[in-house]
């Protein structure tokens, strides 16, 4: 496999999948899944029955690379996060860009 050049800079693409794949990355990106879930929990949301708005974080074993998934474990959760963009917010609050749809301009 050719290795790409960029800027007169070889990138070693077997170091960076290994680097990307190591414990220590799957560590800091699951450690940022649960401070934007505590982030979007701390909001305090509640369902129609009071109870707290159940924010999860789901991880998989990886395949080619490390994933963690912040995610409203409800059916209202499309519902809160398009009208307050709670996920959005706490990944902001969090040093994350998000880009996407914005709750304010959806119709």
């Amino acid at each position: 496999m050719a290795v790409p050049r960029i800027f007169g800079i070889t990138i070693d693409s077997d170091g960076a999948r290994e680097l990307l794949n190591s414990p220590e990355v799957a560590e800091a990106i699951r450690a940022a899944a649960h401070r934007v879930a505590a982030t979007a929990d701390a909001q305090g949301h509640r369902v129609k029955n009071k109870e707290r708005l159940p924010v999860t974080v789901v991880t998989e074993d990886p395949t080619d690379r490390v994933s963690a998934t912040v995610a409203i474990a409800h059916p209202a959760g499309v519902g809160m996060e398009a009208r307050y963009g709670l996920l959005k917010r706490a990944a902001e609050a969090n040093g994350f860009e998000v880009t996407g749809l914005d709750p304010d301009e959806a119709g």
